[in-house]
């Protein structure tokens, strides 16, 4: 389980929500995510260092960065060079070149290697549905980001999301509650099976007063599927996973420069601007993965 892991106050929870604060970085998540493909395609997790670089540059040049300064960021890896030296940390920085370098995860990443892959690609599922220009200043921005968050079930993430923007937003404190008390109850079954009603009945509590929508959030249906959870459960019957769902007319708090900016990428598609790489980056991610993320998460990730 990644609880051990999270409990050293998650790395990988601290990348994503850098990132998540400023979506431009968030081609950063290239290199761990092509590290996993080529790991699943040679059946090791040692890997010639150039692999990587190139899987993980070809294809996206918008952030700039030496490689060795990006990897220092990341911390997940370690260096094996021709004579069998382990270098990882700052000694990095004393690379010059990639030829003949080894890469692979830390040890305790390799050891919960399936469920840090599925979770980078979490990552970038919900990196690339948000806009890279929208602000992140505005509590709609806030809202959709952490329903986007809760329902990619990243639990952990989202707790801490939502506790940074009861902060920022005061005035949305109790959505944030919500989204927190439905999170916690949802990590206490996933890491110790216990079902804590109490948690789902303040939830239900909080909703009541809410209006429908709540910054384009269908709270009415979320109200009714938290009431159908917390009966479930109490009978003693199988759980479910809620996901939250937005109104129609709310078009996912997009703005009209949004909207401009999304017709204007429309356009240079159909000119064929195959090269506009950012702005199209869930496509190319999609085929990147192919089927066997959808494999991955269906055997990798405890519900």
């Amino acid at each position: 389980m990644l609880k051990d892991t999270w409990q050293e106050i998650g790395r990988l929870e601290s990348i994503f929500l850098e990132i998540i604060d400023d979506p431009r970085k968030k081609e950063v998540l290239l290199y761990p995510i092509c590290y996993c493909q080529l790991v699943r395609k040679e059946g090791s997790f040692d890997v010639d260092l150039p692999k990587l670089l190139s899987c993980a540059n070809k294809t996206f040049h918008t952030f700039r960065g030496k490689w060795q300064d990006i990897l220092l960021e990341l911390d997940l890896f370690q260096f094996i060079t021709p004579k069998g030296e382990v270098l990882w940390g700052k000694d990095i920085l004393g690379l010059q070149a990639s030829e003949g370098i080894k890469v692979s995860f830390l040890p305790e990443f390799r050891e919960v290697f399936y469920e840090v892959y599925a979770r980078f690609l979490k990552y970038w599922t919900v990196l690339s549905k948000i806009s890279s220009y929208s602000k992140r200043n505005t509590p709609a921005e806030a809202v959709y980001l952490s329903a986007v968050i809760f329902n990619e079930e990243l639990y952990n993430e989202v707790v801490h999301f939502v506790r940074l923007q009861s902060l920022r937003f005061p005035e949305e404190k109790v959505f944030f509650e919500v989204i927190r008390d439905l999170s916690e109850f949802y990590i206490k079954i996933n890491e110790r099976r216990e079902f804590d009603t109490d948690l789902l009945e303040k939830a239900l509590s909080l909703l009541s007063g809410f209006k429908n929508p709540y910054y384009g959030i269908n709270v009415d249906r979320l109200r009714k599927d938290v009431e159908a959870l917390l009966r479930d459960v109490s009978r003693g019957k199988k759980y479910f996973i809620i996901k939250i769902n937005f109104t129609i007319a709310s078009n996912h708090g997009r703005g009209i420069v949004r909207r401009l900016i999304s017709k204007l990428v429309g356009k240079i598609r159909e000119i064929g601007g195959k090269r506009w790489t950012l702005m199209n980056s869930g496509t190319v991610f999609s085929s990147f993965t192919g089927t066997s993320w959808r494999r991955q998460r269906e055997r990798q990730i405890p519900v």
